[in-house]
Parts: C-alpha cells; sequence; structure tokens
C-alpha cells in the first residue's frame, strides 16, 4: 500500500476505511484484512454515501436497517473465520463457490434468501457445464455459508447434493516421473516435486517447509505449522514423515549449497513459491509429456494437462507405500489422513504385478490352459 507516497509492504495489520459522517465528525470503519475487501467495502460505502446525499437533497432520508444482517459482510466474516482456522485451501474453495452462490441470488440481505435460490445455483452451475461431483462440492461449501449465518439449511438448501461415482484416484507411473523429472532444469523446482512425491505433502506443506524441521540424521521431515506466515496443517494433526535415500542425499546437497536458507522449497529460502502447479504444467507442456487427448492438451493457446497436476504426487505417495506392504495404520499416520477409509481408497490391488500374476494362473475353462 502507499504510506505518504512510497510503497510498502506490511505483513500483519487490517484496513480501515475513513470517511465523514458530518463535516467535523470523522469515523473509522474496519474493512478486512484483505486488499480485495478493502475496496469492495470501499466501494459499497462510497455508493450508500453518494445515495444519501442525493436523497438528502431530494428531501428524503435514507435509513439503514438496523440488525438486519448483510450477506457481504457476513460472507467476508465467513471467509476470515476460515482463514485463522488456517484452512486457507478450504477458505480458497469457499471464495469461488459462494461467491457465485451470492450472484445468482441477488440479494443483498441473509434474511432474503430461500431454497429456490440453491436450485437457480445448480442450474447456472450445469450450464457452465460443470460436472455431477463440482457441483456437489460447491453445493456442500454454499451450506457451510448457510450453517455459518445460522440459517436452516435443510430448509434452504436440503440435500439437493448429486451423488456421483467416486473415482479412484490417479496416480504417476513411474515413466511418467522418469520424463518429468529429466524435463525440470531448476534444481530448487526439482527438489520440491520431489518432495512431494516421496513424502506425500500437501501443497501448502511444501510451500511452508522449514529447513529446521528436517532432521537428516534421524532421516524423517517434521511437517508442522509455521507461525510466522499463518500456516496450520490440516486438522492440526503434525506428523513425522521418513525421507528416503536418494531424496536425503539431495536435500544434503541442496542445504550445503544454500546454507542461509530458511524455507527449503522458497524462491530465495525466505519467500513461499505460490505458483508450483503453473510451474509444473509450464515443465510438461514444454517437454509435451502431456496425455494429448485431455481437453487442455487439446487448447491451441496455452495448452495445459490436466491430468497433471500436485495433488496427484501425494496420491502417488500414498498408492506406492501400500503396494509396498506398509500397513494402513502406519501410511494414515505419514499421510496425516484423519481416517482409514480415505487410505483405503488409494489401494489398487488390480494393477498388483503378483495380483495379475495369479489372475493368469486360474483355469477359468476346461481345456484351456493358464498363461
Amino acid at each position: 500500500m502507499l504510506d505518504k507516497g512510497q510503497e510498502k509492504e506490511y505483513p500483519e495489520g487490517r484496513f480501515q476505511l475513513r470517511f465523514y459522517e458530518t463535516r467535523k465528525k470523522m469515523i473509522y470503519e474496519d474493512a478486512g484484512d484483505r486488499p480485495g475487501e478493502a475496496v469492495q467495502a470501499r466501494a459499497r460505502k462510497m455508493d450508500l454515501l453518494l445515495a444519501k446525499a442525493v436523497a438528502e437533497q431530494a428531501g428524503v432520508k435514507i435509513e439503514e436497517p438496523v440488525g438486519r444482517k448483510v450477506l457481504r459482510t457476513e460472507f467476508e466474516r465467513f471467509l476470515t473465520s476460515t482463514r485463522a482456522r488456517g484452512s486457507l485451501v478450504a477458505a480458497k474453495a469457499y471464495e469461488a463457490s459462494v461467491s457465485e452462490y451470492l450472484a445468482v441470488s441477488g440479494c443483498i440481505y441473509v434474511d432474503q434468501l430461500s431454497s429456490d435460490h440453491m436450485d437457480r445455483f445448480h442450474v447456472a452451475l450445469r450450464d457452465r457445464g460443470m460436472s455431477d461431483r463440482t457441483i456437489h462440492n460447491r453445493h456442500s461449501n454454499a451450506r457451510a455459508f448457510l450453517k455459518f449465518c445460522g440459517l436452516d439449511v435443510k430448509k434452504l438448501a436440503g440435500d439437493k447434493r448429486p451423488r456421483f461415482e467416486k473415482a479412484m484416484p490417479e496416480v504417476y507411473t513411474p515413466e511418467e516421473m522418469a520424463e518429468l523429472f529429466k524435463a525440470v532444469t531448476d534444481p530448487r523446482l526439482a527438489l520440491t516435486f520431489e518432495i512431494m512425491l516421496k513424502c506425500g505433502l500437501r501443497e501448502q506443506e511444501a510451500m511452508y517447509l522449514e529447513w529446521k524441521n528436517i532432521d537428516m540424521r534421524k532421516r524423517v521431515i517434521r511437517i508442522k505449522k509455521n507461525e510466522e506466515f499463518g500456516f496450520k496443517v490440516k486438522d492440526h494433526e503434525e506428523r513425522e514423515v521418513p525421507i528416503e535415500g536418494h531424496l536425503l542425499q539431495r536435500l544434503r546437497e541442496y542445504r550445503k549449497a544454500h546454507p542461509e536458507y530458511k524455507l527449503v522449497t522458497a524462491y530465495d529460502g525466505e519467500t513461499p513459491d505460490g505458483h508450483l502447479l503453473r510451474q509444473l504444467k509450464a515443465v510438461v507442456s514444454q517437454a509435451a509429456i502431456g496425455c494429448g487427448t485431455c481437453e487442455g492438451c487439446r487448447r491451441k493457446s496455452l495448452p495445459e494437462c490436466e491430468h497433471w497436476y500436485l495433488h496427484k504426487f501425494r496420491a502417488t505417495y500414498t498408492t506406492m507405500l501400500l503396494r509396498a506392504g506398509i500397513d494402513l495404520r502406519t501410511v494414515m499416520k505419514f499421510t496425516g489422513h484423519s481416517d482409514l477409509a480415505s487410505v483405503m481408497r488409494y489401494l489398487r490391488p488390480a494393477e498388483d504385478e503378483h495380483v495379475q500374476k495369479r489372475v493368469d494362473g486360474i483355469v477359468w475353462q476346461v481345456g484351456q490352459r493358464a498363461k
């Protein structure tokens, strides 16, 4: 922001609106802690003050409703509350879903919402070509906001979420990983992707990973909160993850080359890299290792393969641990999943070579030899 004509960054603090209620009485109002929210609050306040001025000239007085909740204000409180819990990824999902829901509703106040608005929300999402799974997730996000507002969720949203078949998690093949790491020329980016693949880290866990939480002697990475950046581990479950041998050697070499760095995967050891997905897509595109058949690959301008994404490293890690014979509860401890059912989704026995050999050994018909 500008401070006395000079651009300055303030990592902490909140924005305030300053305006005159009368010629002598100055008022300050809280405008949140995000620039976007502050700009929106400023625009709304300017519209209101202008409307009041025009009304006064016409001899009309505008009375602001007392005790009536404004949707946009509640929405901003909802996002602030989510971020305060450390759920930064959830906050992004809520922001996208609820913004669409409010836009479709066209309402200003919380008490104006009705069940028809959720129906129209679904129709709008379908018109945009969204899948049942995506609509299901966005419906759930909107429900969370309604609950935050203290509304009757069952009445306004019910259980109108479309049902969908849960797809098996996608994983990378060893061949794909060989092609990727051959194509990555930036040592920092290569190390980041290798950590995510071989330790199963979520995107933000990798972004805020500190060197002090890597124990080279014990060969473990401790996934912990980073108070400096306000990062908290999902479900507040801190954990330890073993480091694979080749990765351990690369970590030692990188640390030796950059002893002053605080963050492992940061550009300069200090600034978290929030563009990992964009960089992964760029590497895949430049190396021409995308699937070549998805809609993203067929796009002429800025092609991006839909089958390459960050969470797939984590899915591959979980699957590989299970294929290696590590028991479910141990895998759950390493990945930080909250229940066994979530881990079991990564069991893929049909793709196991030993299982396939046993299936080939079954005599299915008389006179037919097993392969």
